[in-house]
């Protein structure tokens, strides 16, 4: 056993392979209930007390993409299933952010409960695909000898419409919402007052199309069904047109957004429409942190390596916990109709912007999102 090995949440604490191979003898000598795991439609492990795989069913193996269980035994099912956390300091469950990875959490509480159920969404490091996970995990014994039996259920569709609906509907009716408002009370105000609602109607027009647009989008990106279109761009054309467009929003309320006098104009080549989804994913995670009168503040430079940067800045802080989720899919700090912004903001930058997405939130200093991609286009 190896041991003091550094964690910031569960035990990093290994068995050797020869015990492992030991346990996955103990579990296979009951060809009864190997029959029974194998025969459910459903991903089951059986987990030692360090939480490594010692047997896995057949499903399991199918989604792995596995032919020969001994590639399965003694992973960890972060690490079997890819987990971008899974590979950092000492392995699955150890790292700051397995303390809010609902699997992790089930494997160890199940132990003095005898068994607990909660849910994790775990993205794969390598093909940045999200997984929605239902995990019910019982503490069981063997031969006189301490196991977990994992169950773990995809419930991603389940999540993905359930998300994706409440959010559409939601951004929609505020969009139409405003339009009512404006046609309720167009014919009782004067041709100048009719002047300037027109011009905020053109706005909402947009803002309804672009939300549209926005879920089509991400829809196909999660497919793999988005083909990218680069074009020549003018980085502080783009943010001041994104920029006005959200000063005309009443949807957002009175909150002033500036871009800040350090920023750069460099011509860069990108995905606009991709680039647009994100960067509006950005505006309204700040916006909708803030209350009416607080201040946003936009940045623009470029690197001496090639690489373009764009931040959002607001006051707010977030508390650890929301930051440890903050780019699952199905989490929100906000409420149940919220939960994709900053999803999708990573999906689509790292996935078709050749970029990365990175964020800060200090006390005393705010909470800042960063966009960063390659101004000569994403190769």
């Amino acid at each position: 056993m190896i041991n003091s090995l550094h964690t910031c949440f569960a035990s990093a604490e290994t068995s050797p392979q020869s015990e492992i191979l030991r346990q996955y003898q103990v579990v296979v000598d009951n060809k009864d209930m190997v029959t029974f795991l194998n025969g459910i439609p459903s991903m089951v492990s059986i987990l030692n007390i360090n939480r490594q795989i010692v047997f896995v069913n057949k499903i399991i193996l199918d989604i792995a993409g596995i032919s020969d269980i001994h590639e399965a035994l003694g992973k960890r099912v972060g690490e079997l299933f890819g987990c971008q956390y899974a590979f950092e300091l000492n392995g699955c469950g150890t790292t700051l952010q397995c303390s809010a990875c609902g699997a992790v959490r089930t494997m160890l509480s199940c132990v003095n409960s005898g068994e607990s159920v909660d849910e994790c969404c775990l993205i794969n490091k390598d093909q940045q695909k999200s997984i929605d996970l239902r995990v019910h995990s019982t503490y069981t014994r063997i031969c006189g000898e301490d196991f977990i039996i994992c169950s773990l259920f995809d419930i991603s569709n389940e999540k993905r419409r359930g998300v994706m609906e409440r959010i559409f509907f939601h951004d929609i009716m505020n969009i139409v919402n405003g339009i009512s408002g404006i046609v309720q009370v167009f014919n009782k105000v004067d041709i100048e007052k009719q002047k300037t609602f027109i011009s905020h109607l053109t706005c909402l027009m947009d803002s309804l199309v672009d939300e549209i647009k926005s879920h089509q989008v991400l829809t196909m990106a999660e497919k793999d069904e988005y083909r990218i279109t680069q074009q020549h761009i003018s980085s502080l054309d783009f943010v001041r047109g994104k920029v006005e467009k959200y000063r005309q929003m009443a949807l957002l309320e009175v909150k002033d957004i500036q871009i800040t006098d350090c920023s750069e104009n460099h011509d860069f080549v990108s995905d606009k429409t991709i680039l647009s989804r994100v960067f509006d994913n950005m505006i309204k995670n700040a916006t909708e942190a803030e209350p009416a009168g607080a201040l946003i503040e936009v940045s623009v430079w470029k690197d001496s390596d090639g690489y373009l940067y764009i931040s959002v800045h607001n006051d707010s802080v977030m508390r650890e916990m929301d930051q440890l989720q903050v780019f699952n899919r199905s989490f929100s700090t906000k409420s149940a109709n919220r939960g994709l912004g900053t999803y999708s903001m990573k999906l689509l930058t790292e996935k078709y912007l050749n970029g990365n997405v990175s964020f800060t939130s200090q006390e005393g200093e705010g909470t800042t999102f960063t966009v960063k991609f390659p101004v000569f286009g994403i190769f």
